[in-house]
């Protein structure tokens, strides 16, 4: 059984047809669905409005795999309500996984790496500002995605584990495996028993796959525009 953990697609609007489609494939393709965080991007878009979006036709699929779901910090519980169960089984901020003599930890991250937006969701004036800023950074990026590829999102993004793995790796013990999103950049470290499964942003996917039964985690990537 293949289970595909993936993190960081921060879906808003405009709704995209080809990442939609992405999602779709690798979803489809798995036999168990853990999201690992920031699924929807609230400082982008409402959760009302997420649900009624054209992305909630991913729901029903993400439900026949009785997806786990990690709150992330741009889609936090407080941010959403109960309808997360249209599209998971489990809603929680860590999950626990055991594959043979391996225990597998899922969460988000943003505990090990905080972020300012952690503080300012409830100051509804700054919401606007926060929104533009996202908005330009969103652009920036996909501007140099398109001009630099994936050595763009390397050199921005990858030294973000360093700090987050220091800090994960304290928290679990010999037997157990730490798995988290935030980050933006897949990695798979089985020496310090930490992965992070990346995000699928600007044309690019970087997700991982756990085999249920021998507990090996593959790191996938590829171009979805």
């Amino acid at each position: 059984m293949k289970i595909l953990v993936f993190s960081d697609t921060h879906l808003y609007l405009p709704f995209e047809q080809k990442k939609f489609d992405y999602l779709k494939k690798i979803i489809s393709g798995a036999d168990q669905i853990i999201i690992n965080g920031d699924f929807f991007d609230d400082y982008m878009i409402s959760f009302d409005d997420f649900v009624k979006s054209p992305w909630n036709q991913l729901f029903p699929l993400l439900k026949e795999k009785k997806a786990v779901y990690i709150f992330g910090n741009h889609d936090q519980q407080k941010f959403s309500d109960m309808r997360l169960k249209l599209f998971s089984d489990v809603q929680t901020n860590n999950y626990q996984l055991s594959i043979n003599d391996r225990q597998f930890i899922f969460t988000h991250g943003h505990q090990f790496r905080k972020t300012a937006d952690l503080s300012i969701k409830n100051i509804t004036i700054v919401m606007p500002i926060v929104n533009f800023i996202i908005n330009i950074a969103h652009f920036f990026r996909q501007a140099m995605v398109n001009i630099f590829g994936k050595t763009f999102l390397e050199l921005r993004f990858a030294y973000r584990n360093k700090a987050t793995k220091e800090k994960a790796i304290k928290t679990i013990r010999p037997d157990q495996y730490i798995i988290v999103g935030h980050n933006h950049w897949a990695e798979v470290d089985e020496i310090n028993h930490f992965a992070c499964c990346g995000a699928i942003l600007y044309g690019f996917a970087q997700y991982l796959t756990i085999d249920s039964e021998s507990g090996k985690i593959t790191l996938h990537e590829e171009w979805y525009k």
